[in-house]
């Protein structure tokens, strides 16, 4: 398997594009932000950004200027931070609730009363959830599909009904960790970006529909239409589209305020400061371990690579002792939490691995044929 001669990304991820010279089109994003290459014009977005702003507050129909979608995780705590004191917005948080929220995931949330901003929490019904969270998990190997779905439509279910225009969200994943061209240039988040990118993993709402799960059901996880859309002028975009991202220089100033991470790593992780709200965070990792041959070490490795804190080299021996690293101690209660079988979680796990570079050992246990590099 061919891995990116500057990062650790693999051929295996998906939307990633190499250059003849072995370089994937994260890297050379990333030499765009630090100016090495076709330097972005950080000036020139920031003065977008900020025309967006105020013509966000002259077109509003409601009381709010914008959205931001909350998950109680440290990039959108730093995004309402940003909305209201740097840029001077009246923000409406909106959370969608997870089906496994942790402590220290509710205690981050209630960071936002420290801010000082208005917070709505959207609970989608715990039956409909549970049969989602099945469902997502047998069709494309992601438990976390409902929670994607969720947090990519309610906030803008929330614009429309309360007449506010901008919807914020944080990185632009195809600028930080790859895609096509087209996505990693354009700042707006909308129906389209949602359903190509967006957790959707190339199902729609109507794939889920069978004899437990009907159309009312999935009411609130249908994007709104085009004419209420345009209608009250709501538009999503990518604050990283216009500042450069560096969760290195922002996580000091959320955790100023009092955010919380974890006390160590999730399994799969090198970081403390991700995930802190997902309990079943592991069962997902693993997951994508066996899809692709890389997990979330890998993203959060990258990140300081390309951003000049570690060298490649350094990278790959913490990728090798970390990545994948999982030991599966949740997955008895992940069963119990869907009222499925044990053997029936394997299989639906086994329909997933990527056998062209894992080996079986048995039902459930899976080893990579090569040495990662």
């Amino acid at each position: 398997m061919n891995y990116c001669k500057k990062c650790l990304f693999p051929e295996t991820k998906p939307d990633l594009y190499f250059d003849d010279a072995g370089i994937c089109d994260s890297c050379h994003s990333a030499d765009r932000k630090h100016g090495l290459l076709n330097a972005i014009d950080w000036k020139k977005k920031a003065k977008q950004f900020e025309d967006l702003v105020e013509n966000a507050k002259k077109i509003k129909k409601g009381i709010y200027d914008c959205i931001v979608p909350v998950s109680g995780g440290k990039d959108s705590t730093y995004q309402v931070l940003r909305a209201k004191n740097k840029h001077g917005m009246k923000v409406l948080a909106v959370t969608f609730d997870q089906f496994d929220q942790t402590d220290i995931g509710r205690y981050n949330l209630k960071i936002l009363q420290e801010i000082g901003v208005d917070h709505i929490h959207f609970t989608l019904s715990p039956i409909v959830v549970k049969k989602l969270v099945k469902k997502g998990l047998e069709l494309v190997g992601d438990p976390y599909w409902v929670n994607h779905v969720g947090m990519f439509t309610v906030p803008y279910l929330m614009a429309v009904n309360f007449q506010t225009p901008l919807v914020i969200y944080g990185e632009n994943p195809q600028l930080e960790y790859g895609g096509p061209e087209a996505s990693r240039d354009s700042f707006i988040m909308d129906k389209r970006w949602r359903q190509e990118f967006g957790g959707m993993r190339g199902l729609r709402e109507s794939d889920m529909i069978d004899l437990e799960i009907n159309e009312a059901d999935l009411l609130a996880l249908n994007f709104p239409a085009d004419e209420k859309m345009k209608d009250a002028n709501v538009m999503g975009v990518f604050y990283g589209s216009f500042y450069k991202w560096d969760i290195g220089k922002q996580l000091p100033l959320v955790e100023e305020i009092g955010w919380k991470r974890l006390s160590r790593p999730p399994e799969g992780s090198w970081v403390d400061y991700e995930n802190c709200d997902m309990r079943f965070i592991d069962i997902r990792e693993r997951i994508k371990f066996l899809k692709f041959g890389y997990g979330r070490a890998t993203d959060q490795i990258n990140i300081e690579i390309r951003n000049g804190r570690i060298s490649r080299e350094e990278g790959l021996s913490i990728v090798k002792k970390t990545d994948g690293k999982v030991s599966r101690k949740n997955e008895n209660d992940f069963c119990n939490f869907l009222e499925i079988s044990k053997q029936e979680y394997l299989a639906i796990i086994d329909s997933f691995v990527n056998k062209n570079i894992f080996s079986t050992l048995q039902l459930g246990e899976y080893r990579l044929k090569h040495e990662r590099v």
